[in-house]
């Protein structure tokens, strides 16, 4: 997805919390809406579900069943403006970045004995061991790439100063901050390109005319459109013009040169890599390829809702499915009919794509799809999870599951988790076991928290085994995953943190709770069984008091022990509770390197770690001037880092 990553809940959630209520509708082959079949349980979409089992999910009997799938899905979400709400976010035309409108006992001892994680080998602190994952800058311990501007930067590490050694410009025009993958020697870059939109006219009221039941009730008033200026930096609610960008380029050589360019329909959502370079890029398309009108003086708001119904349902399915095109302009249906599943219950409007590819393959990518919505993407090596959150007063998430076998990408199966998973954090595969941490109500004001455990059963997601009462009345606030323990932190006023046993997947067991004040946000592994906490101190009734890290002592899981602590009060914030891409661990070094923002700069902190779990700071350098957010510290070997912001820096740690 577009960079963003500092909210869960705002407008992308929002429209997929849209997509999500669609109605429910079933259609015979060749016949009409046939009531039976909605008693019968088996009704998915606006197609019926064929008979479905573990190696053959359900899919489309024919062409024009995919298209009125389509047609139903998204008709509920018709309205004057199209497919969603007015323009409701905003964008620096300058910049190009995004600003959503939206808020952000003996038997107790289960052995951990989990090592020290450290960065992938391109320099990004991910998720899962094994799986490496799009970010902002990558490194091979030669060199650092990035995209400034529009433009590739490749800057020489080897030696003992950072050099720039080439600036390329990229085709097309990126409205984002691109993910980048590097592979032995090869560039891969994702991105959102599209067209900024300068917002509708100011709006007026007119009356619109309608029969009044009684002479008290004055007119309806409905919105206008009046001439005057336009406001810059909207981007419309349906604009099938946004597309990703996929281009490779091979940076071994003195220059980098271009090896494939190609746009697909939607926005990323995901990019990931997997060991024996294989590419996957996780692409959701929501709107189709069709001209809404919009409300203005000849058309009142019902008047445009009537005339964009009509639209979708005349709409072809060339219409729907997304197109790929070529660096020479050659564009092609990116899927076939038979390529695209669907879950066997319907979960949210659109077209979800997974694209597989070697690194800077000049080839047509593989692709397999599943209508269905998405904002949120977890791997594992052999498994692939998207899922959608639906936050309507029924909140739920959704979740797909895609099998990964080397270069082959299926369609697995689906299900649904009670309440809301806050990121992809909160997911993880482990023997053949989804398992989640969800928010039971509002993800605001959660009335509990459970951990949720999830196994393929045939075509479905089932869920086989809950623990709830996890900070019953406080938000998730960090979760990790070691093997068959977890670690949860929620957090209203103190920090309870939780470790829970999942040995039995059937049946997870609260094993000890660790309640201090603040809260931990992000949370990472440090070997020896010891876990570094960062987050935020607080007073006992919930008064901030800064950024703070913090280690914990997990080898007695019943009485977990905090055997660190180091207050960094002059920092406002810790850019690795947004986006954990902004940290390091060298685990060799037993020191942890990540940006922090104080109240006039930005720095770069080194935190050591002592063999008791002991923190002491190691070292700062100045930042100034940058967006800690989009800083990165990319390890380079021994005690060697770079230090990433608007410029490269090669800084020694101890």
């Amino acid at each position: 997805m577009a960079r963003g990553t500092r909210s869960r809940w705002g407008i992308t959630g929002t429209v997929a919390a849209a997509g999500a209520g669609a109605a429910v509708l079933a259609l015979v082959p060749g016949g009409p809406l046939h009531p039976a079949l909605h008693r019968a349980g088996r009704v998915v979409g606006s197609a019926v579900a064929p008979p479905a089992s573990a190696a053959e999910l359900p899919a489309f009997s024919t062409c024009e069943q995919l298209r009125q799938w389509y047609v139903h899905a998204a008709l509920p979400e018709v309205g004057p403006w199209g497919l969603g709400p007015p323009p409701m976010m905003l964008a620096d035309p300058g910049s190009g970045r995004m600003q959503p409108l939206g808020p952000t006992a003996s038997q107790d001892r289960v052995p951990v004995a989990r090592p020290a994680v450290g960065s992938s080998p391109s320099g990004t602190n991910v998720q899962q061991a094994g799986v490496d994952e799009g970010d902002i800058a990558k490194t091979d311990g030669r060199v650092v790439v990035r995209v400034v501007g529009q433009e590739l930067v490749v800057t020489d590490v080897s030696g003992p100063r950072a050099v720039e050694v080439s600036r390329t410009r990229l085709p097309g025009t990126l409205l984002f901050q691109p993910d980048l993958l590097l592979d032995d020697g090869v560039v891969t870059i994702v991105g959102t390109e599209g067209r900024m939109y300068d917002g509708p006219p100011p709006i007026r009221y007119r009356q619109e005319v309608r029969p009044q039941v009684t002479p008290d009730i004055a007119p309806r008033l409905t919105p206008d459109v009046a001439p005057g200026p336009r406001s810059p930096g909207f981007l419309p609610p349906s604009d099938p013009g946004s597309r990703t960008r996929i281009v490779s380029l091979d940076v071994s050589g003195s220059s980098p040169r271009l090896l494939s360019d190609r746009t697909v329909d939607g926005e990323p959502v995901a990019v990931r890599e997997y060991p024996g370079g294989t590419v996957r890029v996780v692409v959701g398309s929501h709107v189709p390829r069709i001209r809404f009108v919009q409300p203005d003086r000849q058309l009142t708001p019902a008047e445009a809702t009537a005339q964009n119904r009509k639209l979708v349902r005349q709409a072809s399915l060339a219409a729907w499915l997304p197109r790929i095109t070529s660096a020479s302009g050659q564009s092609s249906q990116l899927l076939d009919c038979s390529e695209v599943r669907h879950p066997v219950r319907a979960s949210g409007f659109g077209t979800l794509s997974v694209l597989t590819f070697a690194p800077g393959a000049a080839g047509r990518p593989s692709a397999t799809a599943v209508t269905a919505a998405g904002d949120l993407v977890y791997s594992s090596p052999d498994r692939l999870y998207v899922a959608t959150t639906s936050v309507d007063g029924r909140e739920r998430t959704t979740v797909h599951a895609f099998a990964l076998d080397g270069p082959r990408t299926s369609y697995l199966a689906s299900g649904t988790l009670p309440g809301t998973v806050r990121d992809r954090w909160s997911l993880d595969e482990h023997d053949g076991h989804l398992r989640a941490a969800v928010a039971l109500g509002s993800p605001w004001q959660p009335r509990d928290n459970a951990l949720v455990v999830l196994d393929e059963r045939g075509d479905r997601l089932v869920p086989v085994g809950r623990l709830d009462g996890l900070g019953r009345g406080e938000q998730i606030q960090a979760v990790r995953w070691l093997g068959d323990v977890a670690v949860v932190v929620t957090y209203r006023q103190t920090d309870p943190l939780y470790t829970v046993d999942l040995g039995d997947a059937a049946h997870p067991r609260l094993v000890g709770a660790l309640h201090l004040r603040g809260f931990s946000g992000y949370l990472h592994p440090l070997g020896d069984d010891l876990l570094l906490g960062l987050g935020r101190d607080a007073t006992s009734t919930g008064t901030d008091l800064g950024a703070r890290a913090a280690t914990f002592d997990l080898h007695d899981l019943a009485h977990v022990r905090r055997t660190g602590v180091l207050d960094l009060r002059r920092a406002t914030d810790l850019a690795t509770l947004d986006d954990p891409h902004a940290f390091a661990y060298l685990p060799a070094r037993r020191t942890a390197v990540l940006p922090v923002t104080g109240e006039y700069a930005a720095r770069f902190v080194a935190l050591h770690v002592g063999t008791e779990g002991t923190l002491r700071r190691a070292g700062s350098w100045s930042a100034a001037g940058s967006d800690a957010v989009d800083d990165r510290v990319l390890p380079l070997g021994g005690d060697r880092v770079a230090l990433v912001g608007q410029a490269v820096r090669i800084v020694h740690v101890g």
